[in-house]
């Protein structure tokens, strides 16, 4: 399965071209980072299986984009972003609709767009990136921190979505989660 970044360019619904291209270009820069290429093999763990994606994008880092993006820690929460988009499109029915406010324990709503333009809020999507993964800072202990932080989006909500990303060794998990399994 192939993911294409390039896409993000293109925006949708709750993110706009611009914003998608400022994603694009993280992704671009944390790939680079870890001296990745396009068409790099990602290890995805959703909550029916695992399988392996192939992440595909088209930029050319240069001198002024990583002074730009000079905070990798910012450029991997925002990497991780664009990608944990994109893979909401594949792993569920739904879309990022809309950015969330801050204190609502998660990052992104998704849900569908109806044809009069209106939407509906069905799920909630909380992210993270971690550009190396430690013993001290693992995809296992930032999934587990990130699903206590929509413990309460989730007594509001249906479902709940976590992904988590990696990219020194490409990773990620993309949990759902529904009212139901809070513990």
């Amino acid at each position: 399965m192939k993911v294409n970044l390039d896409t993000l360019k293109l925006g949708l619904m709750g993110l706009t071209k611009e914003f998608g291209n400022f994603l694009h270009q993280a992704c671009s820069v944390c790939l680079d980072n870890q001296k990745h290429q396009s068409g790099v093999k990602m290890n995805l763990k959703t909550s029916k299986l695992e399988k392996s994606i192939q992440l595909i994008w088209n930029s050319e880092i240069n001198s002024q984009i990583l002074r730009n993006w000079n905070d990798l820690q910012e450029a991997t929460e925002y990497a991780a972003t664009g990608i944990a988009i994109k893979l909401a499109e594949l792993e569920s029915d739904s879309t990022c609709i809309e950015r969330s406010s801050k204190g609502s324990g998660f990052d992104y709503w998704l849900g569908e767009e109806v044809e009069t333009g209106l939407f509906q809020k069905k799920e909630v999507l909380e992210i993270s990136g971690i550009l190396q993964e430690s013993p001290s800072n693992s995809l296992k202990s930032r999934i587990s921190s990130k699903k206590k932080q929509i413990t309460n989006a989730l007594k509001l909500h249906h479902k709940a979505h976590v992904c988590v990303i990696e990219f020194a060794n490409p990773k990620g998990e993309y949990l759902k989660y529904d009212c139901q399994e809070t513990t």
